[in-house]
């Protein structure tokens, strides 16, 4: 079982959404925010993978992979505090070994983070115009 592996990837992902936060209060530290954003995403990635491994003859079509609303707007700050709540959690379930319920969360985590990302990217690109 790869359950060391999962823990640790949302303990490294917990720990940049944390990074991620605080260079967010520092406004002027655009790049921090960026760079550990990334690697959050990253390991939420990875145990996302690996949790995947962990779901044998599940559907592919579960409801919650599917809640997604792109064109609802989301805010930096609020979204991570949701994703690092999430991810949070998923960290308990995996622990109890709760892995569908972890799987669930994990992946919601993951999108969130991934909808910062998108946003930050759209930003930089409006500040270059």
């Amino acid at each position: 079982m790869h359950r060391d592996k999962i823990e640790a990837a949302l303990s490294a992902a917990l720990k940049n959404i944390g990074d991620s936060r605080r260079a967010l209060s520092n406004k002027n530290d655009e790049k921090a925010l960026s760079d550990s954003l990334w690697s959050a995403s990253a390991e939420t990635e990875y145990a996302v993978f690996l949790l995947s491994l962990t779901q044998v003859d599940k559907s592919e079509s579960a409801s919650w992979k599917h809640e997604t609303s792109a064109k609802q707007s989301i805010e930096i700050e609020p979204a991570l505090v949701s994703a690092q709540k999430l991810l949070e959690s998923a960290k308990t379930k995996i622990e109890t070994e709760d892995f569908e319920k972890g799987y669930e969360e994990t992946w919601m985590g993951r999108n969130l983070l991934l909808k910062v990302q998108e946003l930050l990217e759209k930003k930089r690109k409006e500040a270059k115009k």
